[in-house]
């Protein structure tokens, strides 16, 4: 499995990244972990967008979503067919779309599992303020979105090798409904962890800093997010 990270900015762009955006490859399937303001300008460094296979959304919030309008021009140019788009019930009116665009069929979370051919995805509920999952890929890749720390989220990161984690600021000021840096390598030792990324890192925020934060509770390597790093897990 290999994990491409597009953009790994949180709340808004950075000078030097989009929103969160991750591509996750695996016998063939190519698959995205959301797809946040900017993101598909720097995709398609990285292939087609019209050969996406699905495409996971962690929450309605436009640091996360609002690119797939992008992805759906580009895939009307081409004639591509319809995408599966999984993620929360309120996604398609957060968009604005009051049906559902014709490149896109939408999978509302609960109800309809993730089916991804080679890729085993599994998915939790997590605390962020409004509907919002996290994501787990075989025993390869947890990625947390946004949320607070729960225990819905340490149950589905227990075991896996890379954690994918928000360091949304740190433990001496809070972030409310967000993982601070010092949470996220928390959770990475909860978890048994082998490796911690670091993103949805905020632009006005020491990064440096952030990874100090992490790495003093993590009990694995940490590293941080950036635009075109690639894993292979």
């Amino acid at each position: 499995m290999k994990l491409t990270v597009v953009g790994c900015a949180g709340s808004v762009p950075g000078p030097d990244s989009a929103g969160s955006c991750y591509l996750v490859e695996q016998g063939g399937q190519r698959v995205l972990l959301d797809v946040g303001t900017g993101a598909v300008g720097p995709l398609q460094r990285h292939g087609d967008p019209a050969d996406l296979d699905a495409v996971l959304i962690t929450h309605a919030h436009p640091d996360h979503c609002s690119d797939l309008g992008s992805i759906a021009y580009l895939r009307d140019r081409v004639k591509a067919g319809p995408l599966d788009v999984y993620g929360p019930a309120n996604l398609r009116a957060e968009l604005n779309w009051r049906h559902p665009a014709p490149q896109f069929v939408f999978h509302d979370l609960p109800s309809e599992l993730p089916s991804l051919g080679s890729l085993e995805v599994t998915f939790a509920a997590v605390e962020h303020g409004m509907e919002s999952y996290a994501y787990r890929v075989g025993d390869a890749l947890c990625y947390t979105g946004d949320t607070a720390p729960c225990e819905s989220l340490d149950k589905l990161a227990q075991g896996c090798e890379v954690l994918l984690a928000e360091g949304a600021g740190f433990d001496d000021a809070g972030v409310p409904r967000h993982l601070t840096a010092g949470d996220a390598g928390r959770l990475a030792a909860r978890a048994g962890a082998k490796l911690l990324v670091l993103t949805h890192l905020r632009s006005w925020l020491d990064h440096g800093r952030l990874l100090d934060e992490a790495a003093r509770h993590a009990n694995c390597p940490v590293i941080l997010a950036h635009p075109h790093l690639r894993l292979q897990l």
